[in-house]
Formats: C-alpha cells, structure tokens, sequence
C-alpha cells in the first residue's frame, strides 16, 4: 500500500489547478470574466496561488525520488496541519489573504498527509517483519 504516493498525486495536482485557475483569473481579466465565481469564492490573492503552485510542483518532484511522496506528505501535511492551527488560533492571514474556510481545508490537507504517511510507516514495518 502506497497512500503517501496516493496523497501526493492528488494534493498535488489539486493544487496545482487551484493556484494556476486562480493566479490566472488575477492576471488575465478574460479569464476572471469567464469564470467570474473562481475568485468570488476561492478569495484568492496572488501570494496564496503561488503558494499552491508551489507546494503542487515540490510535490510532482517528490513522485520522482525513492522515498519522496513520504517525506512530500509528512512535511506538507505538518506545515499544512500548523497553518491550519496558526490561522484558527491566531485568525491570521500571514500575508496569503486566509479566509475563515480556509482553515479547514488546510486542516482536512494536511492531516490526511500525516496520516498517509503514519498509515504507510506501519505497513512497511509489517512487511519487513513477515517471514
């Protein structure tokens, strides 16, 4: 079972559709003209869609190396997992214009990356365990 390779191909193409959809709408006003409910809704400013290309791009890279989709989901999951915190308790927006809905996204994110990797670290202990 590989959840961690799971868990990065979708996070990270996710990521990088939601970010590229966004930045785009902020720069190309046809495309905000087309879809004009991508950023009423999302709320995106640039430095949280670059944010997302990001995070999506480091996490193609990941797909690439031996270990890399664990190391992608325990790492994002743990930043993802505290922004979530930081921004519930602190109600910051650390300059990437958070919104309240925002939080719980992270949150849902970020755990599922802890936990993939929690749930691939058990597997392959019992696979080096059995006869």
């Amino acid at each position: 079972m590989n959840l961690t390779r799971i868990y990065t191909w979708i996070a990270s193409v996710g990521l990088l559709l939601q970010g590229t959809s966004t930045l785009l709408a902020r720069l190309v006003p046809a495309v905000d003209q087309a879809i004009p409910q991508l950023l009423v809704q999302t709320q995106m400013i640039p430095s949280h869609s670059l944010l997302h290309i990001a995070s999506g791009v480091v996490g193609l890279y990941a797909l690439r190396r031996p270990r890399g989709t664990f190391w992608f989901a325990l790492l994002f999951g743990a930043f993802y997992l505290g922004l979530a915190l930081a921004g519930s308790l602190a109600g910051g927006t650390f300059g990437l214009g958070l919104q309240p809905f925002d939080h719980p996204f992270h949150l849902v994110l970020g755990g599922a990356g802890l936990l993939a990797a929690a749930i691939d670290t058990i597997f392959s202990k019992r696979r080096e365990h059995q006869p």
